[in-house]
């Protein structure tokens, strides 16, 4: 069965998204950090100012997980 989730990624002009490592951009969003607690989302932001000097927007991201069984 699957279902739904919704979270966040934080968004470069440029169109990368954020990582909380270096280089601290990814370009697919699949790659990107996702939060899910809108404190974690604001203490990011204020991490991609400090590590990159540039700013960042927040994206709202909708995914699906799917729970697979092979026999």
């Amino acid at each position: 069965m699957s279902r739904v989730r919704k979270g966040y990624v934080l968004r470069y002009a440029d169109g990368c998204f954020f990582i909380e490592e270096a280089p601290y951009k990814v370009s697919q969003l699949g790659d990107a950090e996702v939060y899910f607690k809108y404190f974690d989302l604001l203490e990011a932001q204020e991490r991609v100012k400090r590590q990159t000097g540039e700013s960042a927007e927040i994206a709202a991201v909708t995914f699906t997980i799917a729970n697979t069984t092979f026999v």
